[in-house]
């Protein structure tokens, strides 16, 4: 239902999205019809190009009649010219990137998040803002949370490593207890100077972009919590500002699984 709701981000973007199950013609016609899927879904019952694609699930047996020739749980990207170009999977089959994760992560491309959970606030120089990937999470879905840093021009914020006595850019996502977040990714840093200091600094330029894997297996409620603290330390080439902390909060909508198309 992901794809089917962020078809158009994909078209617009000239990629073609299609699914590829085991199940039988009749079975795919039949879960088009009931979901109202409009994209192609592929039966592939021998499994043959689940297996030329290497995303066989090997931790299924082949005496497991019944089970044997589905694929891991996940998406993956073809070139034009057939080449498997990146594959995000998962070991369990209801674990599912979001759309805006494949987007992003799979072929590196923006995509609209205007209309998505977030929140932003404002320090001196500097707003940092923290949005979802998507509009909602749905049962065992991974997502990413941006965090999103606008400098005034001429300002830069500490990376790492740093010296002692600095504070570095850090961010740090808490929420309930089934709703889990991953490492931060941090973008890349450039060293720097300021001037009348002996210390050298790593530091964050532009407009840098950290994000926060998150999974949800919360499939109860309307909305669940996430909590994003940012810590930083501005600079220009002549001055250290002062350390900040910044807590911001949203909700993340929890949308239900897949839904029956509504019957004309």
């Amino acid at each position: 239902m992901q794809l089917q709701q962020n078809l158009d981000q994909f078209r617009n973007a000239g990629i073609s999205v299609f699914a590829i199950s085991y199940d039988e013609v009749d079975a795919q016609h039949a879960f088009a019809e009931e979901f109202g899927i409009t994209y192609p879904l592929l039966a592939d019952p021998d499994h043959k190009a689940i297996e030329a694609t290497g995303v066989l699930n090997t931790l299924v047996r082949p005496d497991e009649e019944g089970i044997y020739g589905v694929p891991f749980p996940g998406s993956y990207m073809v070139g034009t010219d057939g080449t498997v170009e990146e594959k995000l999977f998962f070991q369990h089959y209801r674990t599912r990137p979001s759309a805006a994760t494949v987007l992003r992560e799979g072929f590196g491309l923006d995509f609209e998040v205007g209309m998505n959970p977030r929140a932003d606030d404002d320090g001196e120089g500097v707003r940092v803002a923290a949005t979802l990937g998507g509009a909602g999470m749905v049962f065992m879905e991974t997502s990413t949370l941006y965090v999103d840093f606008d400098l005034d021009e001429g300002l830069h914020i500490y990376g790492t490593p740093i010296p002692e006595g600095y504070t570095a850019t850090e961010v740090s996502v808490s929420g309930p207890e089934r709703a889990r977040s991953g490492a931060p990714r941090y973008p890349g840093t450039k060293p720097f100077k300021v001037e009348g200091l002996a210390e050298e600094f790593q530091v964050l330029d532009g407009d840098p972009r950290v994000a926060v894997s998150i999974q949800s297996s919360l499939n109860e409620g309307e909305s669940f919590p996430l909590e994003v603290t940012v810590k930083y330390q501005a600079c220009t080439d002549s001055e250290c500002m002062l350390p900040q902390t910044q807590t911001l909060n949203l909700e993340v909508p929890i949308h239900p699984l897949n839904l029956p198309a509504p019957r004309g």
